[in-house]
């Protein structure tokens, strides 16, 4: 999870392992997933197929496999996770987490921006103001920011 510079400094989750390129998904698509998950698991137990569509999220089965497919993004463009089961339940066993720190991301928007713009004008690292949201890396926000610039 982090904000992104390149989308508006919005924060966003990755999904995905070290071995693939990670899915990143908005507040609306960790809502749905969110939302879905537990049924999804279900029907893996019971060998049945779960499909979901929001917008360019998909979550899909692979029944003979006992695999989620985690899609964003439409067909040649499109970008796609597999989760085993176990993994599955290990992820929805940690969402309200990642749902928690999604929402104190969220809630630190306008920190991150009153950052962003003190920064730009600036050609050395900026100090975070004394109230600003402990949930941000200010020095990471920096290190990205500077390979835009």
């Amino acid at each position: 999870m982090g904000f992104y510079p390149a989308r508006n400094y919005q924060p966003l989750v990755e999904i995905g392992s070290t071995k693939s390129t990670p899915i990143v998904l908005t507040d609306q698509h960790v809502k749905t997933l969110s939302e879905h998950l537990s049924a999804h698991i279900d029907a893996m137990w019971r060998g049945d197929f779960y499909n979901v569509m929001d917008g360019e999220f998909a979550m899909d089965s692979a029944s003979p496999f006992n695999t989620a497919i985690l899609t964003m993004g439409k067909e040649k463009n499109g970008k796609s996770v597999f989760i085993k089961l176990n993994d599955l339940r290990y992820l929805a066993y940690m969402f309200p987490m990642l749902e928690n720190q999604l929402l104190k991301y969220t809630e630190a928007i306008p920190d991150v921006m009153n950052y962003v713009f003190a920064t730009l004008n600036s050609t050395s690292s900026v100090d975070s103001p004394a109230n600003a949201s402990n949930y941000i890396l200010h020095y990471q926000l920096y290190e990205e920011m500077k390979t835009l610039l």
